[in-house]
């Protein structure tokens, strides 16, 4: 089985990695740092290292467009069968950009947020997603192997918030987008899993008080629960468990009172 891992930098998603080498399975690593890439698949186990390959990646440049999207797609499936000698099976989607409000340049943060956040991966998994409805017979397995989806999302994304709104509403247009493509692959025994993080321990958080909260995890323990829900075939994961019912309270908030809160 074959998985390309689309920005392959995070840490949550290199955790995830670990757990499919593990378990025998081929990951495509896109990145757009290689030199950083290289120090981690040297951390890997030897015998492991020879299903991890990397591929340059940089969103800006590579999907773009629609019609940079199917060529990037294209260019994946021929590595992957170039390198592995077969099509790519899944695709695990980990890339988003953090900004906390709109302020001094707030016209790029906000264009590099959703386009980071929402549109590219709009553009890349709708080009995906027609190759994988098109391979198949009956959409079920190609070559032996299930076939699946897995977005990082946000729990941000549930509610907007006064400290990261602009992020919040990139992850939320992100979380109604897989929603609808969950729906419209589902016939073809594709499943797509929305992954909904709370605070975890990564470069994107690290510096600010929220890496000292009480309520951060590894990600480490967020790969464990992703791996699990992909095996389970989910729809939705809050990981750690807790942050559904925090979410649930926030939702339930009148907007009256949530207004003054500046969290």
């Amino acid at each position: 089985m074959s998985i390309l891992i689309l920005a392959a930098g995070s840490e949550i998603a290199q955790a995830n990695v670990r757990l499919f080498l593990a378990r025998g399975e081929k990951t495509l690593l896109a990145v757009r740092n290689m030199e950083a890439c290289d120090r981690f698949m040297e951390t890997l186990p030897v015998e492991q290292r020879a299903n991890a390959v990397a591929l340059r990646y940089d969103a800006f440049e590579d999907i773009k467009t629609p019609t940079h999207a199917e060529a990037f797609v294209e260019r994946v499936l021929d590595f992957s069968r170039d390198t592995f000698g077969e099509e790519i099976h899944a695709v695990y989607v980990a890339q988003g950009v953090l900004i906390s409000s709109c302020r001094e340049h707030w016209a790029q943060e906000l264009e590099a947020c959703f386009f980071i956040n929402f549109t590219s991966v709009a553009y890349f998994l709708e080009s995906f997603a027609q190759r994988m409805e098109r391979a198949g017979e009956n959409g079920a397995k190609v070559g032996g192997a299930k076939r699946w989806i897995a977005v990082v999302a946000s729990v941000a994304g549930d509610r907007g918030r006064f400290s990261n709104y602009p992020y919040g509403a990139s992850k939320a247009a992100l979380d109604a987008y897989l929603s609808g493509l969950r729906a419209r692959l589902f016939p073809h025994k594709i499943n797509l899993l929305t992954i909904k993080p709370g605070l975890t321990r990564t470069k994107m958080i690290r510096g600010l008080p929220q890496e000292n909260s009480r309520t951060a995890v590894s990600p480490e323990r967020v790969a464990k629960d992703i791996d699990r829900a992909i095996r389970k075939d989910r729809c939705v994961l809050y990981t750690p468990w807790f942050w559904r019912w925090i979410l649930l309270f926030t939702r339930i908030i009148p907007e009256s009172l949530f207004r003054r809160l500046k969290f």
